[in-house]
C-alpha cells in the first residue's frame, strides 16, 4: 500500500533528481503515483478521443478494477519466442525505472497489450496488432474498489523544471468528469460472413479428422464483417459494453485508425503475488426468457454429454499445463454454471500457488491456446485451424491483458471480440467441434455469440 503520507508529485520528482545525481546519470525514467479524487474510468477514456493518443481500457469481470492508459510512453514488441522476448524486454525496462512511492496493485510501471492467436500474423488488416505488442502508457488511471490513483511515466534530466512538469502532469486529469456528449450512434448497413455451405464442409472435415483419430477436438470460428454508415464511435461502444456486459472483462486497444475490442467472460490466468487463478470455460447454451426456463436450460447443459466432454478437455489440459509450475492445485470435481446476459457456460475455476521460479509469462506460454480456443492435441488442432479456417485470427482468441512491475497481472482470452477500422468492424465467434458436433447447431451457436458485440456496435436493437 502507499505510505501513510505518500510523497506528492512534486516531492517524487525532486527525489528522482536527487537519485539521478547520486548515481551520476544524466536522465532517468520515473513512475510517479498519486491518489486522486474519483474519476469515472469510462469518461477518462472518452475524454481523450480524437486527440491522436493511444488509448487502452481494462475492466475486470467483477467491475471492481479498472485500468485506463493514455499515450504511449514505451512500447515492447515481440521477437522470436515471443512470450520470452517480451518478458526479457519488460524486465530490462524495469531495471531503469525509479519509483519514488510504494505502489498499490495496478499502479506504477505497468504494461497493457496482447498477443495474437498464432505465432505470426500475415494478414495486412492486422498490421497494427502484430504477434506481440505491449505498451506502458504515459498516463494511467487505476480504479480499485472505487479508490482512484494516477500513474505518470516520465523521463527527467538535470534540466527538468520540477514545478513546470508537475503542473503539466496535473492537466491529465482536468475537466475529465464533465459529462461526455456522445455522437449519434452509427447504423449498420451491410454484413458479410462465411456462408452455411462452406461452414458445413469445414465442420464435416473436422469431424472426419476426429473420427479417424487425428484430432480429439478442434475449435473453429468464423468472422462477420459489418459496415456502418459512419465511423464507429468507440466511446458509445464502451458505454454499451459497460452497461450490458456486467459479468465480462472489457478490453480496448485503440491505436490510430485501428482498434481491437473484446467483451469476454474467459480468463486465461491471473497472478496476484504467488496465487494463481485460471478458469475453464467451455460448453454454451442460451439464456431463458424466465427463471424457470433458465434453470431448465442450465440443467440441460450440465447433463449434455457433448458439452461436458468438451469442458473436460479444457479442465484436464489446464491442470496438466500448470501442475509442473505450481503447488497445491485446487480443482473442483464438477463444473458450475456461469450466467451472462445472453449465454450460459460450463465453468470450472482452478486455483494454485505458483512456484517462485516461474512467472506469469511461463503460464501464458504453457496455457495458450487452451482446448477451449484451439483443440486437442494442441499442435494438430492449431495446424488444422491454420490450414482450414478461411481467415486470419490475429488477436482473436489470443491472450491479452496487463502485467505490472511485481509480476502480478491478468490475462484474458480475446473472444467475443472485434477489429475496428473507421466504419468497418470484423467480429469473431467460434465453437468447439467434437465427434458429435452438428454443423447447423454450431452455426447457430456462433450466431448467438456474435450478438453481444454486434449489439454494442449498434447492429442489433433489443
Amino acid at each position: 500500500m502507499l505510505q501513510t503520507k505518500p510523497f506528492t508529485i512534486n516531492e517524487q520528482l525532486n527525489k528522482a533528481k536527487e537519485y539521478m545525481d547520486t548515481v551520476n546519470q544524466t536522465q532517468l525514467m520515473v513512475s510517479l503515483v498519486e491518489k486522486v479524487n474519483f474519476i469515472n474510468p469510462v469518461q477518462f477514456f472518452s475524454y481523450y478521443q480524437n486527440q491522436d493518443l493511444l488509448r487502452l481500457f481494462w475492466r475486470d469481470s467483477e467491475a471492481s478494477f479498472y485500468l485506463v492508459g493514455i499515450g504511449n510512453y514505451k512500447t515492447i514488441q515481440s521477437h522470436q519466442n515471443r512470450f520470452h522476448s517480451v518478458q526479457q524486454q519488460w524486465e530490462g525496462l524495469l531495471t531503469d525505472f525509479f519509483i519514488p512511492n510504494d505502489s498499490v496493485k495496478g499502479t506504477g510501471p505497468l504494461m497493457l497489450g496482447g498477443f495474437s492467436f498464432n505465432d505470426s500474423v500475415m494478414d495486412d488488416k492486422w498490421k497494427t496488432f502484430q504477434s506481440g505488442l505491449m505498451v506502458v502508457p504515459e498516463a494511467m488511471l487505476t480504479v480499485i474498489q472505487g479508490e482512484c490513483y494516477m500513474t505518470y511515466n516520465v523521463t527527467v534530466n538535470e534540466n527538468t523544471d520540477v514545478d513546470a512538469l508537475t503542473t503539466k502532469l496535473k492537466q491529465w486529469t482536468e475537466n475529465i468528469n464533465d459529462q461526455y456528449e456522445s455522437n449519434v450512434p452509427q447504423q449498420l448497413q451491410t454484413t458479410n460472413s462465411l456462408d452455411y455451405r462452406n461452414w458445413e464442409q469445414l465442420i464435416r472435415d473436422a469431424v472426419n479428422r476426429i473420427k479417424n483419430g487425428t484430432l480429439g477436438k478442434v475449435v473453429l470460428a468464423r468472422e462477420l464483417e459489418a459496415e456502418f454508415n459512419q465511423s464507429i464511435d468507440l466511446n458509445n461502444v464502451l458505454k454499451k459494453l459497460v452497461e450490458q456486459q456486467k459479468d465480462s472483462f472489457i478490453y480496448i486497444f485503440d491505436y490510430g485508425d485501428d482498434a481491437f475490442i473484446s467483451a469476454t467472460p474467459e480468463r486465461l490466468v491471473k497472478v496476484d503475488e504467488n496465487e494463481l487463478l485460471s478458469t475453464c470455460l467451455a460448453g454454451t447454451i442460451k439464456r431463458g426468457d424466465s427463471l424457470k426456463e433458465d434453470d431448465l436450460l442450465a440443467q440441460s447443459l450440465l447433463n449434455d454429454e457433448k458439452n461436458r466432454s468438451e469442458h473436460q478437455y479444457v479442465v484436464s489440459m489446464i491442470k496438466e499445463a500448470i501442475e509442473p509450475l505450481t503447488h497445491s492445485i485446487d480443482l473442483p470435481s464438477q463444473p458450475e454454471i456461469l450466467q451472462l446476459r445472453t449465454l450460459q457456460h460450463l465453468y470450472t475455476p482452478v486455483t494454485a500457488i505458483l512456484k517462485d521460479s516461474y512467472t506469469i509469462f511461463d503460464l501464458i506460454e504453457k496455457l495458450h491456446p487452451t482446448p477451449a480456443l484451439g483443440g486437442e492435441p494442441r499442435q494438430a488442432a492449431v495446424m488444422f485451424i491454420k490450414e482450414n479456417e478461411p481467415f486470419e485470427r490475429g488477436w482473436y482468441a489470443g491472450p491479452v491483458g496487463w502485467i505490472d512491475a511485481h509480476g502480478n497481472g491478468e490475462i484474458i482470452v480475446a473472444i467475443r471480440s472485434a477489429l475496428i477500422n473507421q466504419n468497418k468492424a470484423t467480429l469473431f465467434a467460434g465453437c468447439g467441434i467434437v465427434e458429435e458436433s452438428d454443423p447447423y447447431e454450431e452455426y447457430e451457436e456462433t450466431k448467438l455469440k456474435f450478438t453481444p458485440m454486434l449489439e454494442a456496435l449498434g447492429g442489433i436493437s433489443r
